[in-house]
């Protein structure tokens, strides 16, 4: 037997048990809610994941590479949106997986983020695995994030600058954050792009729990530069405990 095909029973029976719990007048405005192109099972999130975990539970994988190509195999073969989150969530399942989480993840996570490409599959993907990735191996995927932050893949950029938002307030590398939202600012390739233009303002949003004289500051000194949206964003909390 292969190894890919050793990887099969977690997708079959990840495939089976979706198949068995899908709701066909969900499935529509949820497809239709995400503008995807792959259609819906209908699973809403709390039983998917469930559903999923107990997939990973039946079927762990061994090892790190296997893990690997399990990811890959459900997400290009995926008929389903939900089989795509799933492919997202593996790594954080179970009592095995989450110990497999290494840098050897990351050429997966590039696919994922860069064919993926809409803000429910980034998201998950930088807050979870991108920011373990980053918790693990900071001399590896700093460089890697500044380097995304300043390419020319939309998504790429999002993920840098949103990927430390899960991160205790101590791990959080503020130089780094603000080194992968400064390309996207003033008159970039991407400065009008709402996924960006909103992703800034949540990263600063969550920086602003911690430190709000410096996002006050830092919205003041690029003023001219940071669209209306990204400043509502960045200083929403800051407002709400002002009124306080």
């Amino acid at each position: 037997m292969s190894a890919v095909e050793d990887d099969q029973p977690l997708i079959v029976a990840l495939r089976a048990a979706f198949a068995a719990h899908a709701d066909a007048v969900q499935a529509v405005p949820m497809q239709a809610y995400m503008k995807s192109a792959l259609p819906f099972y209908g699973i809403a999130a709390p039983l998917r994941r469930r559903l999923t975990a107990e997939a990973v539970k039946a079927h762990p994988a061994a090892n790190t590479a296997a893990l690997v190509r399990t990811m890959r195999a459900l997400w290009r073969g995926a008929r389903f949106r939900e089989e795509r989150y799933a492919a997202v969530e593996l790594p954080r399942l179970g009592r095995v997986h989450p110990k497999l989480v290494n840098l050897d993840l990351l050429p997966v996570v590039h696919e994922m983020i860069t064919s993926g490409a809409w803000w429910d599959l980034v998201e998950d993907i930088s807050g979870n695995l991108l920011a373990r990735l980053l918790e693990r191996h900071p001399a590896q995927v700093k460089p890697l994030l500044r380097a995304w932050a300043k390419g020319g893949d939309l998504w790429l950029r999002r993920a840098a600058m949103l990927c430390q938002r899960s991160l205790d307030t101590a791990q959080v590398d503020a130089v780094l954050l603000y080194d992968t939202i400064l390309p996207s600012i003033g008159k970039g390739q991407f400065a009008n792009e709402f996924f960006i233009r909103k992703g800034i303002g949540w990263a600063l949003r969550e920086r602003s729990y911690a430190a709000p004289e410096e996002v006050r500051a830092f919205c003041q000194e690029y003023a001219e530069q940071l669209s209306p949206l990204t400043v509502r964003e960045a200083l929403k909390v800051i407002h709400k405990r002002s009124i306080e």
